[in-house]
C-alpha cells in the first residue's frame, strides 16, 4: 500500500504498526536535548509544557530515519511521522476540534529550527483532521493484530488466535461504517485489508474459531441514506404533534383556532360563490339586454 495511494495521509498505513515500534525504540532515551529550541516552539501557540518532550522525540526520530538512503524506507516514515505529530498535537489540546492551525505553526517550527532535517519530510508532512485520525488508528490496530495473528512467535500458547479473532471482530464493526459512505479512502483500506487477510489466514494451520474469510463490504444506496433520517424525523414530528393533541392543553388551545380558519375560509367560498353568481347573472342580463337592442333594431326596418 505505497505512494499510489490517492490520499497520501494514508500511504504505508498497514506498516505504520512497525513505524510505531521503531519510533518508541529510537525515543526511549530522548534526553534533554534541543530543549530551548522545543520550547520556543512550544510557546508560539500553546502552553502545554507536555509538548516540548513531544517535540524532542519527535526531532530524534526525524534525525533517524533522515539518515536512511532507501527512499522508499523514508517516505514510509515520514508519513509516520506526519501522523504521529498529528496525533501527539490532537492528545495534548483535547478541547480543540480543529488543529490545523496549530499543526501549520509547529511546522513552521520545525522549519525554523530543524530545516536540514525535516526537509527531507515535508512532501509527506500534512494535516490530518481528528475524524481521519481515528480511522487511521483503527487501520494501525488492525495490521497490527492481523500481523500478530500471523507471526510465529505467538503460536506457542495460541496467543495468535487472540490476535486472529480481534482482527476479524475489528473488521466486521468497522465496516458498518461503510455501508452508506463507502467511497472514503477508510473504506476502501478496508477492502484491501480484507483481500490481503483472506489470502494470507489460509496459511495459519490451527485457531478453528477464527474465520478465514472476510465478507466484502456491503454497499447501500446512498438515496435511502438521505430518506431515512427525513422519514423518522417526519415520524417523530407527528407522534409529538399527537401526544400534545391527544393528552395535553394543546388540544383545547389548538380546536377553537381551528374552528376559526374553518369558519374564515367558509366565508370566503360563500363570498367568493355569490360574487360569481352575480358575475354570471350580470353577464347574461347583459347579454338579454344586447339581444332586445339587435331585435328591436330589425323590427324597425
Amino acid at each position: 500500500m505505497g505512494a499510489e495511494n490517492e490520499d497520501s495521509k494514508h500511504n504505508y498505513v498497514d506498516k505504520f504498526h512497525k513505524c510505531k515500534d521503531n519510533f518508541n525504540t529510537v525515543t526511549s532515551s530522548s534526553g534533554r536535548d534541543n530543549t530551548t529550541e522545543c520550547n520556543y516552539i512550544r510557546s508560539l501557540f500553546f502552553d502545554y509544557s507536555e509538548f516540548v518532550v513531544t517535540c524532542q522525540k519527535i526531532v530524534k526520530y526525524l534525525t533517524h530515519i533522515t539518515s536512511s538512503t532507501d527512499e522508499d524506507n523514508l517516505n514510509e516514515n515520514c508519513t509516520y511521522l506526519n501522523y504521529r505529530l498529528n496525533y501527539e498535537i490532537q492528545k495534548i489540546i483535547k478541547n480543540v476540534e480543529y488543529t490545523s492551525q496549530i499543526y501549520n505553526e509547529v511546522i513552521k517550527g520545525f522549519t525554523t529550527y530543524f530545516d536540514s532535517k525535516i526537509k527531507k519530510c515535508m512532501g509527506n508532512m500534512k494535516h490530518i483532521n481528528s475524524n481521519e485520525l481515528v480511522e487511521l488508528k483503527k487501520l494501525i490496530e488492525l495490521h497490527e493484530n492481523f500481523d500478530n495473528f500471523l507471526n510465529d512467535k505467538y503460536k506457542t500458547d495460541d496467543k495468535h488466535c487472540i490476535y486472529g479473532k480481534k482482527c476479524v471482530e475489528s473488521y466486521l464493526t468497522y465496516i458498518d461504517d461503510c455501508y452508506y459512505d463507502y467511497d472514503r479512502t477508510f473504506c476502501k483500506l478496508l477492502e484491501k485489508f480484507r483481500e490481503d487477510y483472506n489470502d494470507e489466514a489460509e496459511r495459519v494451520i490451527n485457531c478453528q474459531n477464527v474465520s478465514r474469510d472476510l465478507p466484502p463490504i456491503k454497499k447501500g444506496s446512498k438515496a435511502t441514506a438521505i430518506m431515512v433520517p427525513i422519514f423518522f424525523t417526519s415520524l417523530t414530528i407527528f407522534s409529538i404533534v399527537f401526544l400534545l393533541y391527544k393528552f395535553t392543553s394543546f388540544q383545547s388551545w389548538i380546536n377553537p383556532r381551528i374552528k376559526k380558519k374553518k369558519k374564515i375560509l367558509k366565508n370566503l367560498y360563500e363570498n367568493s360563490t355569490k360574487s360569481l353568481e352575480n358575475t354570471e347573472t350580470y353577464e347574461a342580463n347583459s347579454q338579454n339586454r344586447q339581444f332586445n337592442l339587435h331585435y328591436n333594431s330589425d323590427l324597425r326596418k
